[in-house]
């Protein structure tokens, strides 16, 4: 219930929309419960009386309740939709806000289809629980009291009776809900896989394709259904056994009082006496435990709901509360504006547990210098890379960024400054120019020539403005998800494009030429050495005529520094550089 109550602090914008709401919840359950006495002075006055007067005053009076209570209740359900609507909408700007924060650590811990259904699946049971739980769960407790104090005042002995069944009823319900509270909780579980499984397709779906394994994943994704379908069914079932019980238990308690309540109204007509009940009374006591009855029946779903609302609660509190891997520095230092340089001291990281992806590794680049790292696959590259804007933290040692530690540095500072370009080019859903000027900071935007001028200077180191004049929409050329559309090399030089655009300090380009043809390589990289001579530039390949026109090489092997120098060193002193060179080019040139 903790993740549940903490998650109502969203109500507080729109706590009067909440206050009125509940008033005009409990005028109108007021006015339901003056009804049965309205019956009791029709029948005993009106109707045994022979007063045709009060027999129409009477009627009247119950319209009236009628229509208040059924204008009351429209006007409560507007006020707590737009609470609960707003509620939502906090949550769900907080989960993407704490999503955001993330690092790449907190990202490996959580799939995708995970946090799409915590934010909006998740926010959208806890916001029904506002909007319909919450106020028909007061609603029938104020029914409930006010029942049962009417009874009461009405005949303490049949009163007691009724109490008895109700309160046996009410604990059966709260030990239903225990019941089906975790069940609820591995239903939301199932639903996690079943959403990561179709995420996966859908993002996957020209791979499922390609190696013709339709098959597997439907047998794949059937298995996730039928986990989540079995669990549901659980809850199900125990809805349905334990619902109609209950009702048969509420059946008993109107059986009660028609019995001894009409035995009462016989001896009454035989003998009056001032303690038996008159047939006015009897309707009305009747009709006085069918609305106690009722709110009984709808705390059970509200349980239900309260169940769900409890496991969603609980779920979007652990991301709310998550704390990202990467903090940041309480009182932040300004990175110099001219030191571009890069310095790692005795740097070892490892991925959660496993063995270590970096080990002891130092080095340091100049401002201004270019380097080429090299190394088989998993050598530990891109790993490396990713420690020096701080998408990941070093286990041991120091990332140093112009002599600032990393740890020190604002992290929107320090991500300004460096652009990291990953080998999978991810793009947006929009344009070609919206891509590519999504690396355009707030103020480039407003100096409009500036911006086109960078754009195109962008677009010209990558090699990309040939295949954009050849669309038919140019700049304008709509991209589908994830880059559809575009080849893999349109998509790795639209990336690039972007990157440049910025205009960092400092640029890590990871492998961004895999999927370009060989001539097209040698014209981007020719581009990029021969323009960004004034800034920092880590290139990290497989392919040593990629690398060879570096300032440095570092070579790169199980997670080590085995080797610095330019191609020529490298190649007469470096037995790894050596060997990937030869696998290359077939032969050992000096």
């Amino acid at each position: 219930m903790k993740p549940l109550l903490r998650l109502f602090f969203y109500l507080g914008p729109y706590r009067r929309n909440l206050a009125f709401s509940i008033a005009f919840m409990l005028l109108a359950t007021a006015t339901t419960l003056v009804q049965p006495r309205l019956v009791e002075w029709v029948i005993d006055s009106g109707v045994g009386g022979g007063d045709g007067r009060i027999l129409g005053l009477g009627i009247l009076a119950l319209l009236g309740t009628a229509t208040a209570g059924g204008l009351l209740h429209l006007t409560s359900g507007i006020l707590v939709s737009y609470a609960g609507q707003g509620m939502a909408y906090g949550i769900r700007n907080d989960i993407f806000r704490s999503i955001l924060d993330f690092s790449f650590g907190n990202l490996d811990r959580h799939r995708t289809g995970e946090l799409i259904v915590r934010n909006t699946s998740d926010v959208n049971t806890v916001q029904m629980f506002v909007r319909m739980g919450f106020m028909l769960m007061l609603q029938s407790v104020a029914m409930l009291v006010g029942s049962l104090a009417m009874m009461f005042a009405m005949n303490p002995g049949l009163a007691r009776t009724m109490l008895f069944i109700f309160a046996t009823t009410i604990l059966l319900f709260f030990l239903l809900a225990s019941v089906i509270r975790p069940l609820i909780m591995r239903v939301r579980e199932r639903l996690d896989e079943l959403n990561n499984t179709l995420q996966e397709n859908l993002a996957g779906a020209k791979l499922v394709r390609a190696f013709a394994r339709q098959s597997h994943e439907i047998e794949r994704f059937e298995s996730r259904n039928q986990a989540y379908l079995e669990v549901a069914l659980k809850v199900g079932y125990i809805t349905a056994m334990a619902f109609p019980f209950l009702f048969f238990l509420g059946q008993i308690a109107l059986v009660a009082v028609t019995y001894y309540g009409g035995l009462m109204v016989v001896r009454q007509a035989e003998t009056p006496l001032p303690d038996q009940l008159t047939l006015g009374q009897l309707v009305a006591f009747n009709e006085y435990a069918m609305l106690a009855m009722w709110p009984i029946l709808a705390l059970g779903m509200t349980l239900q709901f309260m169940a769900r609302a409890s496991a969603s609660a609980t779920r979007i509190v652990e991301i709310l509360e998550e704390t990202p891997d990467i903090a940041e520095a309480s009182h932040p230092q300004s990175l110099a504006e001219t030191d571009h340089s890069i310095e790692l001291r005795n740097v070892s990281f490892s991925f959660g547990h496993g063995e270590p992806a970096l080990s002891k590794i130092s080095l340091r680049i100049a401002s201004g210098e270019t380097v080429g790292l090299i190394g088989r696959t998993g050598s530990g590259k891109s790993t490396l890379a990713a420690l020096i804007p701080r998408y990941y933290e070093a286990d041991r040692g120091a990332v140093l960024v112009g002599g600032i530690d990393v740890r020190q540095a604002s992290l929107a500072e320090l991500r300004q400054k460096i652009v990291l370009v990953l080998q999978e080019s991810l793009l947006l859903s929009g344009s070609i120019r919206d891509n590519i000027a999504y690396g355009l900071s707030g103020d480039n935007h407003d100096r409009q020539a500036a911006a086109e001028r960078r754009l195109q200077r962008a677009v010209e180191l990558a090699k990309a403005s040939d295949f954009i004049r050849e669309k038919s929409g140019g700049w304008d050329e709509p991209i589908g998800e994830r880059g559809a559309g575009l080849s893999g090399g349109q998509r790795q030089r639209v990336a690039l494009a972007r990157a440049l655009v910025r205009n960092p300090d400092i640029l890590i380009l990871d492998d961004v030429t895999s999927s370009l043809d060989a001539a097209t390589e040698r014209a981007v990289m020719a581009n990029l050495y021969r323009e960004l001579r004034d800034q920092t530039v880590i290139i990290i390949s497989q392919k040593i005529n990629t690398v060879s026109q570096a300032d440095r090489i570092m070579v790169m092997e199980d997670g080590r520094i085995v080797g610095t120098g330019s191609h020529r060193e490298l190649l007469a002193e470096n037995r790894i550089y050596r060997e990937i060179h030869e696998t290359q080019n077939g032969e050992l040139r000096l």
